[in-house]
């Protein structure tokens, strides 16, 4: 079962890891009321403690830049069964990557990262490191990516600090280290000038 919302922006928190500005609700003044606060345009997505894959069930509306399409979006999502509440998150565009860990039977907890979108699909480009570990080896995880150019602006596309890249990776290794789950899941994160952004989050217990 996933952690509860709450539960997960309390862990992320304490271990100084940023999401996207997002705002957990359950009605539909409430959702308005967030994405004028966030400003459009914004993402509804559902949030189910028993749910891994809510994109499978349409439990995901993007680019969403109006209150008409808001109310529509919310309507649509609220009527999916099983449902704890809906987030409403800010539209962030970049770069996308993945980060996640798993506690193995045998070498206890490891983080994996690699890119992500539909890089990580066609080839597979991930690193692995036992938590937890220090900046150095978070580095030389983002070294062994075969698309670790894309991190330097490749093709016109955003200069990434690697720096902030590692800082995330041994966040989430000190997470992974000190605290009781099964699978830790950030995906997308999504890197651009402005910083790195946590944009889904799934902490299974």
């Amino acid at each position: 079962m996933i952690l509860e919302y709450t539960k997960q922006e309390q862990l992320l928190k304490k271990y100084n890891l940023k999401t996207a500005l997002s705002f957990f609700i359950k009605n539909k003044k409430d959702a308005l009321q967030a994405a004028n606060k966030i400003g459009y345009p914004v993402v509804f997505k559902i949030f189910s403690q028993n749910c891994l894959h809510r994109t499978d069930i349409g439990g995901v509306i993007t680019k969403i830049d109006n209150s008409k399409k808001a109310k529509e979006a919310f309507d649509k999502l609220n009527s999916i069964k099983g449902i704890d509440g809906i987030i409403v998150q800010k539209q962030i565009d970049g770069l996308e990557f993945i980060v996640g860990a798993k506690q193995d039977s045998v070498f206890g907890p490891v983080v994996m990262f690699g890119a992500g979108g539909v890089l990580v699909e066609l080839f597979n480009d991930v690193s692995f490191r036992l938590a937890p570990f220090n900046r150095r080896v978070a580095l030389s995880m983002i070294d062994e990516l075969r698309s670790k150019k894309l991190l330097d602006g490749f093709r016109g596309g955003p200069n990434i600090k690697k720096e902030a890249v590692a800082d995330l990776l041994v966040n989430t290794s000190l997470l992974a280290s000190k605290e009781n789950f099964k699978e830790i899941d950030f995906n997308p994160v999504i890197a651009n000038e402005k910083g790195l952004f946590i944009c889904d989050v799934k902490i299974i217990q």
